[in-house]
């Protein structure tokens, strides 16, 4: 003659069996699980003559197993829930939200934000709007890359290779007849300030990416970090050529 308790009929709730359940003649009732049942528009009093059938003890429902979402990328942890102070690397896998991967994704949020925001003031000048977009595409692929964990892909960038743009800005008296733009300050034009931004947050994304692929002598993602180099170099380039003229 089981009791059957307000407790019991929500656990069988949580369980999504409460529908199933079959009160025989001699289970008893407490108050508040009659209450409970009249709530959920279940008649207390709707019961079977065979014992056959009779609601289950309580002591046989176990609580559902819990179901582990999440893992940890670096411990193999599980976890239920995803806790506040990580995120999602890749998948399922959680790291604690100072994990150097996260960030140096930080550093491709800020400057791909920055990237845009650049991009917007220049686009009634349609050189360096064009320009603006190539580089923000390069950022956005190199920033989708590592969170996918893929590899990049090489192509060209303000029509040069990227092998070849480091050529270009470490020889500036011959491609520009210049020297190197060292030192910028307010008496040089707007846009070459502005792009130096850009250059000098970029020299910080590559400085996060070697911190997150450098690891006991050995290099991960050399693709990446090769790519990040040659960032820099393809802002210097719209640096040298806003200096000579080449927006105008």
């Amino acid at each position: 003659m089981p009791v059957i308790t307000e407790e019991f009929l929500r656990k069988l709730e949580k369980q999504g069996k409460l529908n199933t359940l079959t009160i025989n003649k001699k289970d008893i009732l407490t108050p508040s699980a009659r209450e409970f049942l009249s709530s959920r528009k279940l008649d207390p009093d709707n019961r079977s003559e065979s014992p056959a059938v009779s609601a289950v003890s309580e002591n046989t429902v176990k609580e559902a197993a819990p179901v582990y979402k999440y893992k940890c990328y670096v411990t193999d942890a599980l976890f239920e829930k995803k806790p506040e102070y990580m995120t999602q690397i890749f998948g399922n896998y959680l790291v604690v939200k100072n994990h150097k991967r996260i960030i140096l994704r930080g550093k491709f949020d800020i400057l791909q934000a920055e990237t845009v925001k650049y991009w917007k003031k220049y686009q009634k000048n349609k050189k360096l709007e064009s320009d603006f977009s190539q580089a923000y595409r390069y950022v956005r692929d190199l920033f989708i890359c590592e969170m996918t964990d893929s590899e990049f892909i090489e192509r060209d960038v303000l029509g040069h290779s990227i092998d070849s743009l480091k050529d270009i800005t470490h020889n500036t008296v011959k491609y520009f007849k210049t020297g190197h733009l060292f030192e910028i300050n307010a008496d040089f034009g707007e846009d070459v300030i502005d792009i130096n931004c850009l250059r000098a947050l970029s020299r910080e994304c590559e400085v996060a990416a070697v911190d997150a692929f450098y690891k006991e002598g050995r290099t991960e993602h050399n693709d990446i970090l090769k790519a990040l180099n040659r960032l820099s170099s393809i802002f210097y380039l719209m640096m040298l050529k806003a200096n000579n003229g080449d927006y105008k």
